[in-house]
């Protein structure tokens, strides 16, 4: 519409001019084009404005969306460990067999000393043994039997099995078998006490014959 068309606000603001007896400033084509401009800037800032609230959703909503799956987890605090409350090391144990009194004795640290009478031949190979393996039961190999028997197997319980430097085996178990074939390489255990030596021994462990 050209700015010196007339049409109604025009009119009705000379109306109004002429009562208040003051010419207006303006046309109204003129305040209509202003109030189209200011509409416009309206809707510009609107507009810049929600861009940069949706771009900042984005920055922040992209990582939590990015690990809503994933587990929170949170680091537990935790008080630092009091030495008096530590766990104690495990007690060595130092385990011992006198050949020519056929006595096996324990000395725990911090306990009193315990001795048990093996069954054993009086030609046992000294030196120190190392604990390799143990079982509260298995077969025994045949080749403990003196003379050798490939059919032999004895049934054994609490059994330790023990290598010397050499590389020959020692088999400690409990004295339940009576009248089996023996030889120096077994050492029985009595049955009574076999159990609390099974416990007392563990692999890695030193067991010396002297």
């Amino acid at each position: 519409m050209s700015e010196h068309e007339p049409d109604g606000l025009d009119s009705a603001l000379r109306v109004l001019a002429a009562d208040a007896a003051a010419p207006p400033t303006l046309s109204g084509g003129q305040i209509r084009r202003r109030g189209e401009a200011r509409g416009r800037r309206r809707r510009v800032v609107a507009a810049t404005a929600a861009v940069v609230v949706l771009g900042a959703g984005a920055v922040v909503g992209v990582p939590w969306l990015m690990d809503a799956n994933k587990e929170v987890r949170r680091p537990v605090a935790t008080d630092p460990p009091n030495p008096s409350l530590s766990a104690p090391a495990p007690a060595s144990t130092r385990a011992r067999v006198d050949i020519r009194t056929k006595v096996l004795t324990f000395e725990p640290a911090g306990e009193k000393a315990r001795s048990f009478r093996l069954t054993m031949r009086d030609d046992v190979t000294a030196g120190s043994a190392k604990v390799r393996y143990k079982d509260p039961r298995r077969k025994i190999p045949a080749l403990l039997s003196d003379p050798p028997d490939n059919s032999y197997n004895l049934e054994a319980s609490w059994v330790v099995e023990l290598s010397l430097p050499s590389g020959e085996v020692l088999y400690l178990f409990a004295d339940d078998a009576s009248g089996s074939p023996m030889n120096r390489s077994v050492l029985r255990v009595p049955a009574a006490d076999a159990g609390w030596v099974y416990d007392r021994l563990n692999v890695g462990d030193t067991v010396t014959l002297e």
